[in-house]
């Protein structure tokens, strides 16, 4: 194998460098673009949930009805229930302003939105839903930081968020955890009591 010049190696070297640099600012440029939220139904922002939507959830489903809500609803309602605070270390930059809930078929996402700066930051998991006799099984499929699409695996990141969210939720898990038979379309949410 042929030997290279002192200043093909530095070339190259170089060249390896300046691409690692733009690949690494390129994925911070995705990450710190917020995800595009135009195609969520945000609600109304007047902080007031939708008519008591756990109340209407209870009624309906122990009188053998089926459930129907909106995603606009439940964005509104979860807003009006999920009051995020930062932890104290990053509190001074960001600052936590929503969760959003992205409804599709037989999935959804669920969406952490914070402020850097007083820029949107957006981080995302893909959650499937699957009902069967045995109730209901959700699955992370993937996420998004920012504009960066990340496999399942780094989901793992937003575990403590997702959980805390969770724990915010308690009679709401309480619910889903009956006989109960959930369907996901575009924009809304279906719940029936399990026959």
């Amino acid at each position: 194998m042929p030997k290279l010049k002192p200043v093909v190696k530095v070339f190259v070297s170089n060249l390896f460098c300046l691409i690692v640099i733009l690949v690494i600012t390129w994925i911070h440029l995705l990450i710190f673009s917020p995800e595009d939220l135009t195609n969520i139904d945000l609600g109304d922002n007047s902080n007031t949930p939708p008519k008591d939507i756990l109340f209407r959830v209870r009624k309906e489903i122990n009188s053998g009805r089926t459930f129907e809500c909106s995603e606009s609803a439940l964005n509104q309602y979860l807003n009006s229930v999920v009051l995020g605070k930062e932890n104290e270390t990053f509190s001074k930059l960001v600052k936590f302003d929503s969760v959003a809930v992205r409804l599709e078929e037989d999935e959804f996402d669920l969406i952490i939105i914070r402020k850097l700066n007083g820029e949107p930051l957006t981080f995302s998991a893909k959650f499937k839903v699957v009902s069967t006799n045995k109730g209901i099984e959700i699955s992370v499929q993937s996420g998004k930081f920012g504009k960066l699409n990340v496999p399942g695996g780094f989901v793992s990141l937003l575990y403590p968020g997702i959980v805390s969210i969770a724990d915010l939720l308690e009679v709401e898990k309480e619910m889903l955890s009956r006989p109960i038979s959930i369907t996901l379309k575009r924009n809304w949410l279906q719940l029936q009591q399990r026959g």
